[in-house]
């Protein structure tokens, strides 16, 4: 990946946990929605597993371009692996969705997005005071 300002290991890890938190945050909800769906089972990402695989060092890939004209751009980590979470036993309709259980994981996960968020703005608000102190 191509270096530049803000090529920042916690802004990296930071950005990174809102993308994985924001792709948890699409599967609970789609955990909730189909609640009542008989044979569903409840997915999940390994949060912690994910953020490591991503922070391994995954190379980036320069895509390439149809046009001299079109930006330059880069494809790096894929998407995170959804798990069947085994561990929650299926009622009668082989529905294995807790409804109080997935709202605890979703109001978890929100809390999470929201300081990885706050972080991450002054990680940026940092960078801004540094240009401006720095009469860039």
């Amino acid at each position: 990946m191509p270096m530049g300002l803000f090529d920042n290991k916690a802004i990296t890890v930071l950005t990174n946990s809102m993308d994985l938190r924001a792709a948890r945050h699409k599967l609970l909800t789609s955990n909730i929605a189909n609640q009542e769906t008989p044979g569903y089972r409840a997915v999940d990402i390994n949060f912690e597993d994910e953020l490591r695989r991503r922070e391994g060092g995954a190379p980036f890939v320069e895509l390439a371009r149809t046009s001299r004209g079109h930006m330059t751009g880069y494809y790096g980590a894929s998407a995170p692996r959804a798990l069947d979470r085994a561990t929650d036993l299926p009622g009668f309709d082989r529905n294995s969705v807790g409804i109080e259980a997935e709202m605890a994981r979703l109001s978890e996960n929100t809390l999470m997005y929201t300081v990885s968020s706050k972080l991450l703005k002054g990680k940026f608000n940092g960078l801004m005071n540094a240009i401006k102190e720095g009469g860039i």
